[in-house]
């Protein structure tokens, strides 16, 4: 096990670049941390240089620091190259907690099977959560120019809104999950379209690990082209900053697939992560 310092942490973001999509969930918390935006996360190898496994894990402080069960401060962020490379690393001594709610982030489904025998070892109850498509944008040619109407009404959000947003995440309406958005408003790129009183009526956000998430427009203001106007105006706008432009949908969501095939993205059709879930919440 090998914990990255500041240099490794940015010969690491070169190397993941050239991993993608696999790599892209620890490449977008590389991107942040290696820009100085705050979120207290250790990076860990099972090697280095060569390395074949890493993990972004919480730090002990920023657990101490919040005792809600929030998903944010109980996710392992991973990429791997093989499954047991992952193996060897999950079942280091001290990297994780088999006694506490965990959530494996983007565990390929193709290393699952050995996830579930380390756990089963532990003796440790699981739960597979959720799996997903990781929808890729290449470029923006299948990207078309917004309604000028609904472009004036385009605003980044700020923290006064992160109650609201909060208020309809599906793992929001809590004082972690409240902070968690405060600190995406704070540090990431976000947009919002706004009722002619300037209240949010739909808006889409940055995660610490750099996908597009909390995609939402309110009941009555569905259907007028809001949600295709917030994605494509951040993917443009992140493809000029050189970014990768990605975002995780799930499998059942055929709403969520539809829209953002039709801007283009696609997804690798053999790679499916998992959210996979040690310990009940």
């Amino acid at each position: 096990m090998y914990v990255l310092g500041t240099e490794e942490l940015k010969s690491t973001e070169h190397i993941l670049r050239g991993l993608f999509p696999e790599s892209l969930r620890v490449y977008g918390c590389l991107y942040n941390i290696n820009r100085g935006k705050p979120y207290n996360w250790e990076v860990i190898a099972d090697s280095w240089p060569d390395f074949r496994a890493i993990i972004c894990k919480p730090t002990p402080q920023l657990r101490q620091d919040c005792q809600d069960q929030e998903e944010d401060l109980n996710m392992y962020h991973i990429y791997t190259k093989d499954k047991e490379s992952l193996k060897k690393l999950l079942g280091t001594s001290g990297l994780i907690d088999w006694s506490q709610f965990t959530l494996l982030a983007g565990v390929d489904s193709k290393h699952l099977d050995a996830v579930k025998e380390l756990a089963a070892c532990k003796n440790t109850p699981t739960k597979t959560q959720v799996v997903m498509f990781v929808m890729t944008l290449e470029d923006a040619s299948h990207l078309k120019d917004p309604e000028s109407d609904l472009a004036s009404r385009l605003k980044p959000l700020t923290t006064a809104h992160a109650e609201l947003v909060n208020s309809t995440w599906k793992y929001g309406s809590r004082e972690c999950s409240y902070n968690s958005i405060v600190s995406y408003i704070s540090n990431y790129p976000s947009l919002c379209v706004t009722a002619e009183d300037g209240t949010p009526v739909s808006w889409l956000l940055l995660y610490h690990h750099s996908a597009l998430g909390l995609l939402y427009t309110s009941p009555e203001h569905r259907r007028k082209g809001h949600a295709r106007l917030l994605v494509t105006t951040m993917a443009r706008a992140l493809l000029e900053q050189g970014r990768p432009v990605y975002g995780f949908v799930e499998e059942d969501n055929v709403a969520s697939y539809s829209l953002f095939t039709s801007l283009g993205f696609s997804h690798k059709p053999d790679y499916r992560p998992v959210w996979f879930q040690l310990n009940p919440r």
